[in-house]
Formats: structure tokens, sequence, C-alpha cells
């Protein structure tokens, strides 16, 4: 019986570590993202960020409470995370 609540904790724990969404996993904060077209930086409009780096690859949001992420792979994933319309922060995936 302890052997089969153990095996269910460990499963349990691995469904969590490896269930975990990519928009929760480690990122570093940019300073801008250089794209084709331009520098994006934070307080840029939506319009900009389009005009400088194309429509977004994926737009991400998962809790309305959060601000959307629009995902560029540009060599690397990279997120802009969007709010009232302008750039609040520029992230790159480890």
């Amino acid at each position: 019986m302890r052997t089969k609540i153990i095996l269910a904790l460990f499963i349990s724990a691995l469904i969590f570590t490896f269930g975990i969404q990519p928009n929760s996993m480690a990122l570093d904060d940019l300073s801008s993202l250089q794209c084709d077209d331009g520098i994006v930086a934070p307080g840029d409009s939506e319009d900009s960020v389009k005009e400088k780096c194309g429509d977004p690859q994926q737009v991400l949001n998962p809790d309305p409470q959060e601000p959307v992420k629009w995902v560029y792979d540009l060599g690397g994933t990279y997120y802009v995370s969007i709010v009232n319309g302008k750039v609040e922060r520029i992230q790159v995936g480890k």
C-alpha cells in the first residue's frame, strides 16, 4: 500500500514538473528586439511592432489577468508582452 502511495506521488510530481506550459518557462528580459525592419522597445505600439517584425507566429493569452504575448521565432523564441496596445516587456526563451 505504501509503495502505491509513493508511486502516485512520484507520478503526480512528474506531471506537475513536465506539464508546465511554455509561457511559464524561464525567460530573460531584453531591453529591445531587433527585427528585419527596425528595433522594437517597450512603449512601442502594436502597429509599430507589426511594421518592424510582421505578424506574430503565435498569440498567447492564457489568463485574462496577464498581458497578451506575441511570439516571434527570429532564430530564438521572443515574447513581446502587449498591454493597452503598447509593448510592456520583451523576453527571450532560454
